[in-house]
């Protein structure tokens, strides 16, 4: 959890330093609030630095369970969209990720992962202060994996969850640029166990309706699955940049 500590006070720092630095600078004239305005990301490109997948099977039968854990596991392919609609006062998001992931660790016990994530969130948010959001939602979140750990039977499933979230997130819109970032966490034991998010992007848009887009997001997934007759645990760390389009109207 040392990871998503460090997570949530950099997003922390981003929103204190983007607030004092925003309070002597004023980039571009700011957005005039009351009437919406949105934000379409058609297409985001996600580039995961860093892949931890970690598995655990609890023993039975006397055949002693086992763990395995696999770092900077490869990305076979990835897909990350979403959509985002403000008046000032109100927020509502919608975001889409679709990725696949797999590795191998030959050490014993042996660990071999395939798994594809489906990860779609909805969130409403409140402005608070100015600039700053309290947010709640839904996320679902569905697995596909298929994972051998050296000599236990072969876990092939497709689990599928809904998490309730909250969280808090900062959104600083003018003429030419946006800053945005945000931290939610949910799960709570209704869906997966743990389920948090961090994100940071900046948004340039060089002409109307149109811009460029790059930031940084963190995935921390922790799921338990019963594959009678075992509970088998997955946890999962991705991070990595993003860069991207919009559009906005």
């Amino acid at each position: 959890m040392r990871f998503v500590r460090m997570a949530f006070l950099a997003a922390v720092g981003v929103v204190v330093v983007s607030q004092a630095v925003g309070a002597q600078t004023v980039a571009a004239q700011p957005v005039a609030e009351e009437d919406w305005h949105t934000t379409v990301y058609p297409i985001l490109a996600w580039v995961p630095i860093g892949i931890k997948i970690d598995v655990n099977v609890p023993p039975i039968d006397g055949d002693g369970g086992g763990s395995g854990e696999i770092v900077d596991s490869r990305l076979d392919g990835a897909f990350f969209g979403g959509v985002a609609a403000s008046n000032g006062t109100w927020r509502v998001e919608g975001y889409g990720l679709w990725a696949s992931f797999g590795g191998e660790r030959p050490e014993r016990p042996s660990l071999n992962v395939d798994l594809d994530l489906i990860y779609g969130s909805g969130k409403f948010g409140r402005r608070v202060a100015p600039d700053l959001y309290l947010t709640g939602g839904v996320r679902r979140v569905a697995l596909d994996y298929d994972i051998t750990l050296g000599d236990l039977p072969h876990f092939s499933r497709k689990p599928g969850v809904w998490d309730p979230i909250v969280g808090i997130g900062w959104h600083r819109l003018n003429r030419n640029l946006e800053w945005h970032a945000a931290f939610d966490g949910g799960g709570f034991g209704v869906g997966a166990d743990v389920d948090l998010s961090g994100s940071f992007s900046v948004d340039w848009k060089p002409i109307p309706h149109f811009g460029l887009t790059a930031g940084y997001n963190i995935l921390y997934l922790k799921l338990s699955d019963s594959d009678a007759p075992r509970d088998l645990t997955v946890k999962m760390t991705v991070q990595g940049p993003t860069v991207g389009f919009g559009l906005y109207f």
